[in-house]
Order: structure tokens, then C-alpha cells, then sequence
């Protein structure tokens, strides 16, 4: 009988254990892997007995995706306040969620690290875990789909655009919070360089005109592709190696 009153004693001083054990697990993976993360060694520092962390979590990949979930709650916050903020256009829409991702990412590492860890170290099965990720992702299928259907996007599958930007901004992502870019002699701005790649990232998501590809919404069929003429005088100038000049023609030639 004591030993059930100091099991029920530990779970209310702690209120929520589940929880308090999510907590935990954040607050040790800022300095440690998550295949070191121990249920027994949390519960240690939480002041309850070795097996009332698996009442909650059987394995130590369960209480990963719990902490992963937890993660894409915070991110949706972010995004949410993001993306009102960038009012109805579909493009400033992406890239507010490119440019939130990335900031998120280089704010909570440990988090963002779970979110996105190799598959075997969490239990990806997990419900929550895989409404978390469908629902963090929607929003930019949603801008993708309506920027299509205005035509100031590309057409194609909305999918594959979404591929193209999730891969690039979670790329920088992981140089950031892997510290890459941290050898640079210049101090890298997480959310500057977030909002330098996104801008890119929409010149090449816009339609090209001439390309099969429908006109942005107001711009004449014949348009030619923002940057176009910048391309094609490079070309030309590209033509010589870099720094060189073409001969003069001789004399008689």
C-alpha cells in the first residue's frame, strides 16, 4: 500500500507526468542524442519510480514521437502567426512558411532534430505523430494549390513543388542546426539567409511563359520570364571565360 500512495504522490506533484516526461526529453536532447535519451534516467529527475515513465510510454521511441508531436505543435504556432501575417498571397504565404521553418528549426534544434529523425528512432506509427506531420504540411499544399489555380505558380503536380521547397529549406535547416555554417568567417543570420533562399525558391516556382506553362495572372502571353534578359546577356558574356575578352579581328581578316 505505501509504495502505491508514493507512486499516486509523485504522479500529482508533477500534475501531468506524461508531460513533465515530453519536458524532460526536450530539455535533454539540447545536449544529447536522442538514442542516449534513457525513460529510467528522466524519471530519476522527475523524482518518480523507475517504471512510472512506461505507464505512459512502453518504449523510449514512443515518448520520441510524443516529444516530435510536441515539436510540431510549437511550429504550427509559429506558422499560424507567420502566415497571417503575410495576408492572402499564396506566394508570400510559402515563403513566410519557408522563412518560418527554418527560424523555427534554428530556435528549437532539439525539437526540430525529433521531428525529423531517422526513422527508426521514433515510432512513426504513432497517431499523433502522423496527424502532426499531415497538418504541418497542409498549409503549404494549400498555398501551392492556390497559387496554381491564380497562375502566378508553375503548373504540375503540387506535391512535387512542395518537394522542391521542403527539401531546400530543410537542407539550410540542418546546416544550421548542425552548425555548418558556422565556418564561414562571416556570422550567418538564420532568418536573413531563410528569406534570401526562399525568394529564389519562388522565381523558380513561377510559371515560365513559352514553357507549356500558363502566364502569371495580368502578364502578357509573350512576356518573357522575370530575369530573362539578365540570363541571356550572361549567356552571351558567359560565352568567353570569365575575366577573358574575345580577340580583336585582324587587320584584313
Amino acid at each position: 500500500m505505501s509504495s502505491v500512495k508514493r507512486k499516486k504522490t509523485g504522479t500529482y506533484h508533477h500534475g501531468d507526468l506524461r508531460q513533465a516526461l515530453v519536458d524532460a526529453a526536450l530539455r535533454t536532447l539540447e545536449h544529447q542524442r536522442a538514442e542516449d535519451l534513457s525513460l529510467r534516467a528522466l524519471g530519476r529527475e522527475l523524482g518518480v519510480s523507475p517504471r512510472a515513465p512506461y505507464r505512459h510510454f512502453e518504449t523510449k521511441e514512443e515518448l520520441l514521437a510524443a516529444v516530435a508531436v510536441e515539436g510540431f505543435r510549437a511550429f504550427g504556432e509559429l506558422l499560424t502567426a507567420r502566415v497571417a501575417a503575410a495576408g492572402a498571397d499564396p506566394i508570400a504565404r510559402l515563403r513566410a512558411i519557408a522563412e518560418a521553418y527554418v527560424v523555427f528549426a534554428a530556435e528549437r534544434p532539439a525539437a526540430f532534430r525529433v521531428m525529423y529523425a531517422p526513422y527508426d528512432t521514433v515510432k512513426e506509427s504513432a497517431p499523433d505523430l502522423v496527424r502532426a506531420r499531415a497538418e504541418g504540411h497542409r498549409a503549404t499544399m494549400d498555398s501551392i494549390a492556390e497559387g496554381q489555380a491564380a497562375g502566378i505558380l508553375r503548373g504540375g503536380d503540387p506535391m512535387q513543388l512542395a518537394l522542391v521547397l521542403w527539401s531546400s529549406m530543410h537542407g539550410l535547416a540542418v546546416l544550421l542546426t548542425q552548425g555548418q555554417l558556422g565556418r564561414y568567417d562571416k556570422p550567418v543570420e538564420a532568418a536573413q539567409l531563410a528569406r534570401l533562399v526562399s525568394g529564389l525558391l519562388m522565381e523558380g516556382l513561377r510559371p515560365r511563359p513559352g514553357a507549356g506553362e500558363p502566364p502569371a495572372a495580368g502578364a502578357p502571353a509573350s512576356a518573357a520570364p522575370a530575369g530573362a534578359a539578365g540570363t541571356a546577356a550572361e549567356g552571351a558574356a558567359g560565352a568567353a571565360p570569365a575575366g577573358s575578352r574575345r580577340p580583336k579581328r585582324q587587320e584584313g581578316a
